[in-house]
């Protein structure tokens, strides 16, 4: 972390103002060379106006962070000047040409914040995870998320360790009276552990359309009125509508916001049986969507005789809602669901909220997992602390227990980056900007 690294720190294309970011040791001498009017003592967060004067001139502010009072803790300059990306491109490509810096790395600022302990691991991925945000959902969670995270983990690995500790010490004094079933004694402290990964696991579990977005497969026999109503939410033409039976035979996708939430709407093959190979193929589709879908609306037409959901539907009831379609056709009096008419376009606007309303059940009071690298690892701590519940049972030594404990100890300290490999920091700073 010796070199001292340059880049724009702005998004790219044009606008008022963009932001050169330097950090490291040369951050002084590349503010004095490259900038002027420059005191001899730089104030720490102090703006000071002048000119940059490199291949290209302009007028801007100078703004200095002493280390380690910086966002990487080391020393850091940021040049705010015009945001025309020829002037930008032309600071950093006269800064580089001085020897004095190198281009940074993609996430290379907030790594160094990471190695020099202003940030750990899951603050650096909710930082990236923010700069992406796509919608209000997203940004809420985000907002003030990361801290508590840690906090929970490290509460949990100080807990475990207190464990490891007493069965360490059943080990150096086996003959005392306070270290006597040592092994069976911390069974209590890892069922707490794993009450809270379970917890924190399930939160995640229900929440995860917050940063992938939720898939809807819209479902239902043939002629129902699937492909309308996929039109009829995406506000155009995006399915074939057809009074054959069986004209969709590949899933057709909408991606659509509604309030704040993604949602990848899917229109699939009608259900019946099959009259050929090619249907056949997109009936077999259609249950794997199902499969993967966290909701399905199963659709209606008014002028069936029963709305009875087929055989095999029984292990989606959870997350089934049922749709009547055709309203303005036959007026049903009794369904226990929601009755539109897609081709109208009447009580598209209620389903979608109904959408929205199934998922909107999360409590942003909780703790938050918000990546799929913490899932895993959380998902394998609780999975060795499983581990440790059965071979207590078993009457193990002290000895076991300290390796088993300590095993789950190290996955909860890859979480937070105490304990980091270069595949960690590959996923967790693989797609940040080059000037963050």
């Amino acid at each position: 972390m010796k070199n001292t690294i340059v880049a724009i720190a702005t998004p790219p294309g044009k606008g008022g103002v963009g932001i050169v970011r330097v950090s490291g040791e040369n951050s002084l001498k590349i503010a004095k060379r490259f900038f002027s009017p420059v005191p001899d003592n730089l104030e720490h967060s102090r703006m000071y106006f002048g000119k940059f004067k490199g291949e290209v001139e302009d007028t801007g502010y100078l703004v200095y962070f002493k280390s380690p009072k910086s966002y990487t803790g080391e020393d850091t300059v940021e040049f705010h000047l015009h945001g025309s990306p020829y002037i930008l491109y032309s600071v950093v490509s006269s800064i580089i040409n001085s020897g004095l810096a190198r281009l940074a790395e993609p996430g290379e600022f907030t790594k160094r914040a990471l190695f020099n302990g202003k940030i750990n691991l899951i603050d650096a991925e909710a930082i990236n995870t923010i700069i992406s945000a796509e919608n209000s959902y997203q940004a809420k969670v985000l907002s003030n998320l990361s801290g508590r995270l840690s906090d929970f983990v490290l509460n949990l690995k100080d807990n475990l360790i207190k464990s490891i500790a007493f069965l360490e010490a059943s080990i150096e004094y086996p003959e005392e009276e306070e270290t006597e079933d040592a092994v069976e004694r911390a069974v209590p402290i890892v069922r707490e552990a794993l009450k809270s990964l379970e917890n924190v696991l399930q939160v995640y579990e229900k929440s995860r359309f917050i940063f992938k977005g939720a898939k809807v497969v819209i479902a239902g026999k043939p002629n129902v009125g699937k492909s309308s109503l996929l039109n009829a939410i995406a506000g155009f033409e995006r399915a074939i509508v057809t009074e054959i039976p069986g004209t969709t035979t590949d899933s057709i996708e909408v991606d659509i916001e509604y309030r704040g939430i993604k949602f990848s709407f899917v229109d699939t093959a009608g259900i019946r049986e099959a009259s050929g190979l090619v249907e056949n193929l997109g009936i077999e589709r259609t249950f794997k969507e199902l499969e993967e879908s966290d909701l399905i609306l199963y659709l209606f037409d008014s002028s069936d005789k029963d709305f009875v959901l087929p055989d095999g539907f029984e292990r989606f009831n959870s997350k089934i809602i049922k749709v009547l379609n055709k309203i303005d056709l036959f007026d049903i009096v009794e369904f226990n669901g929601l009755k539109i008419s897609a081709k109208k376009k009447t009580g598209i606007d209620k389903l979608l909220d109904t959408v929205f309303d199934f998922f909107n059940k999360i409590d942003f009071s909780e703790n938050f997992v918000f990546s799929e690298r913490q899932y895993s690892s959380l998902k394998q701590a609780e999975s060795v602390l499983l581990k440790f519940l059965d071979i207590a049972e078993d009457k193990v030594l002290p000895e076991v227990g300290v390796a088993v404990i300590g095993e789950a100890v190290e996955i909860l300290e890859s979480v937070i980056g105490e304990v980091t490999t270069d595949n960690i920091l590959d996923s967790v700073f693989g797609n940040f900007c080059l000037g963050k």
